[in-house]
């Protein structure tokens, strides 16, 4: 329940409205900006690159792959999947068993009208004598002209 000096100066606003048109006035439609779709370039099946959105396996690096993603995020802003950690550095212990990982993508830089991380940053809990050796930070690959 609103109290009576509220209640009092919502109806006056609302009889003044009535009164003068404003309540008829509508404010100017707020344009809806454009958003560029945006994309990783993902080696993944393709040694050349294609560009993507949201793939289920990602080649991170020539040491790094993730596969079976969900993607819980995707945008201009960044984008964060689950999906299993594989990779050079920890055969032969995860080729059967690979390990459970967040990967998320960062940095997204214009090419052609379009968007591509440029980033990545897995989080994965990995044996230690694993870690030092996976390349759980990097640089991805953008297309070339």
């Amino acid at each position: 329940m609103r109290p009576p000096a509220v209640a009092l100066s919502l109806a006056a606003l609302s009889l003044v409205a009535a009164c003068t048109g404003e309540a008829s006035r509508t404010a100017p439609a707020a344009e809806t900006p454009i958003e560029t779709p945006i994309y990783v370039l993902n080696l993944y099946g393709d040694e050349n690159g294609r560009s993507d959105q949201r793939p289920q396996a990602l080649v991170l690096s020539e040491f790094s792959t993730v596969n079976g993603i969900s993607w819980q995020k995707w945008g201009p802003g960044g984008a964060v999947g689950v999906g299993r950690l594989s990779g050079t550095w920890c055969l032969p212990q995860c080729q059967d068993r690979p390990y459970e990982a967040t990967v998320t993508l960062s940095a997204v830089t214009p090419f052609k009208g379009n968007g591509y991380f440029t980033k990545y940053a897995i989080k994965a809990e990995l044996p230690a004598a694993q870690k030092e050796m996976a390349d759980l930070k990097g640089a991805l690959p953008t297309p070339e002209e």
